[in-house]
């Protein structure tokens, strides 16, 4: 199994009738993807050994695993913008790594394709697909919302944010 190291997020299991653990507009305000990160990408990382190295880095979904208390996030990476969101521009280079935390996130909610940044510790490396890719732990998982502005008010599906984990299926 894929699984490495991993980290904490999540939502409401389908049809739980809950609204998404999204932050609040006061711990949006505080900006989690801002700070000092290493420039290091993806691609660079998987080849070298720079553990502990705090990054933000973000991308599309290529899968989700909930295994062992944890989720962990296959990515495709792309180049993010000042602001942290991911920008698939030309120099956007398919590099990929695994962003792992604590706590159950719904695959189908970050199904693929959908946009996340993650900001955390490079904790080690993993194999996918006969590739060698970094792996870190992250302590900030952030959904980008792909719903129009008219429904992003009234439908939680198009929350966006910081989120936060959420009961696996069959606990309270």
């Amino acid at each position: 199994m894929l699984l490495a190291s991993c980290a904490s997020g999540g939502l409401s299991p389908p049809g739980s009738g809950e609204a998404p653990a999204i932050a609040s507009k006061a711990a949006r305000d505080t900006d989690p993807l801002r700070g000092d990160f290493d420039p290091i990408t993806p691609g660079e990382a998987a080849d070298t050994d720079r553990l502990g190295a705090t990054v933000r880095w973000g991308g599309g979904i290529d899968r989700v695993v909930f295994q062992d208390g944890r989720s962990c996030f296959t990515m495709r990476a792309a180049r993010l913008t000042p602001s942290g969101r991911p920008d698939w521009t030309r120099e956007s280079n398919n590099e990929r790594f695994v962003a792992c935390r604590a706590g159950f996130y719904d695959a189908l909610r970050f199904a693929p394709f959908r946009e996340v940044t993650f900001v955390g510790r490079i904790d080690g490396h993993t194999q996918l697909d006969g590739e060698r890719v970094a792996t870190i732990e992250a302590r900030v998982v952030y959904l980008f919302s792909d719903c129009l502005d008219i429904d992003a008010a009234t439908d939680p599906q198009c929350a966006y944010g910081p989120v936060e984990p959420g009961a696996p299926p069959g606990e309270p």
